[in-house]
């Protein structure tokens, strides 16, 4: 226990230098939006479209209300901590304001602070996931120390980890047969992101009876509507419930004539739901969640904060099924390296830019490949290995019980 306490103040003190020292533009539009909360705003989402042309950054809310009242509420809360000049330096929406403030590492620490708590809470229960202690221990180990999501999360401010968290917890319910208490933590995720909603109808299969079936879908989305009713408006639908980001996953399609395409990734998904609804006598969650994500990720133009859904199931994978960890290493690099070649500037350069508009001159990898091939014709080598990759790792998972 003491070599993991030790593990666990090396991890905690890498993520806290890695918080400060990388800057990514959204956890400063964040910490923007949901600053209003302390100014009395409850309803974000029109106020930001009523007051765009008064507002310093014009961008709409696209998280869910749970979303803005955590990270809100614990920005008023540690107000006094940030100093006087953190809601000057919010509302400044010049190019060089985060460049030599000598406030911005204490910014950043602390805006990214409860994704530590998460993250931590996280490897604890992957901890306590496995029977063997020398298998939880790995895990913990794994979560902790692996590049990507130290990446994901604080270079560039995930807070896709609330979900994730939660989705964890739901899993780890499901794994002691506690399925209506899955269902109301699978809820409490789907309230801070839509993604969760995917795995509902498979708890539904899982389900004992038709009582517990009929719980498990009804709890879920009850606690997401009743999250979201109450700011339901066209502001709400068109900012946070029909983003870009939420209906990604509908995008790649193929024609079939007179206006009308097949959804591949809806395609796929309904083929995996029909498949376990006819051949297994007794589903095992886990397997279907790992494959749902990656026929997500294999064929829909992903953010790169999505990559985290997936990762505490990779981890778990890794530990259960050693001969599956070069495949989901070369998965995870491939996966990670994508967004990195996006036209955004976000992505790369600018995370260092705290230090110096130095770093302004100097080129992207898209800008650096597309001198001498066209960069979104590598994307997209690079996304079908990463699909053919999802496929073997899915006939492994769905041949092997």
């Amino acid at each position: 226990m003491k070599s993991l306490s030790k593990l666990l103040i090396i991890a905690i003190i890498l993520r806290l230098l890695v918080s400060g020292l990388m800057f990514h533009p959204d956890i400063k539009t964040i910490a923007f939006q949901t600053s209003f909360l302390k100014k009395g705003v409850i309803n974000i989402y029109p106020y930001l479209i009523n007051n765009r042309i008064s507002l310093p950054l014009k961008e709409e809310f696209v998280y869910f209300p749970l979303t803005y009242f955590v990270i809100g509420g614990y920005q008023a809360i540690i107000t006094p901590i940030l100093g006087n000049n953190f809601n000057n330096w919010l509302t400044d929406a010049g190019a060089n304001s985060v460049v030599n403030n000598p406030n911005i590492i204490r910014y950043l620490i602390l805006l990214k602070l409860p994704l530590l708590f998460m993250d931590i809470f996280i490897a604890f229960l992957l901890l306590s996931f496995f029977k063997r202690k020398e298998d939880g221990e790995k895990a913990f180990t794994l979560w902790l120390f692996n590049p990507f999501t130290i990446i994901l999360i604080y270079a560039f401010s995930n807070i896709d980890i609330y979900a994730v968290l939660l989705t964890v917890i739901a899993f780890l319910y499901i794994k002691r047969e506690k399925l209506l208490t899955a269902s109301v933590f699978l809820g409490l995720a789907i309230a801070f992101k839509l993604y969760p909603l995917l795995f509902v109808p498979f708890l539904f299969l899982k389900a004992k009876d038709i009582k517990e079936k009929v719980l498990s879908v009804v709890i879920p989305i009850s606690i997401f509507l009743f999250t979201v009713i109450p700011f339901w408006s066209q502001a709400f639908v068109n900012s946070a419930l029909l983003s870009g980001l939420s209906t990604r996953i509908f995008s790649p399609n193929f024609t079939i004539g007179f206006g009308e395409s097949i959804i591949l990734g809806l395609l796929l998904l309904s083929v995996l739901f029909v498949f376990a609804w006819m051949y297994e006598k007794n589903i095992r969650l886990f397997k279907y969640f790992v494959v749902l994500l990656l026929i997500l990720f294999s064929f829909s133009h992903f953010h790169i904060s999505w990559l985290l859904w997936i990762a505490p199931f990779l981890v778990i994978l890794v530990v259960q099924k050693p001969t599956l960890s070069w495949p989901i290493f070369l998965w995870s690099v491939l996966a990670m390296s994508i967004p990195l070649f996006y036209a955004d500037r976000a992505m790369t350069i600018s995370l260092f830019r705290i230090y110096s508009t130095w770093y302004d001159l100097l080129p992207t990898p898209f800008l650096v490949i597309q001198k001498f091939y066209d960069p979104l014709g590598v994307q997209s080598m690079i996304h079908s290995v990463l699909a053919g990759l999802s496929i073997v790792i899915s006939f492994n998972l769905l041949k092997h019980d």
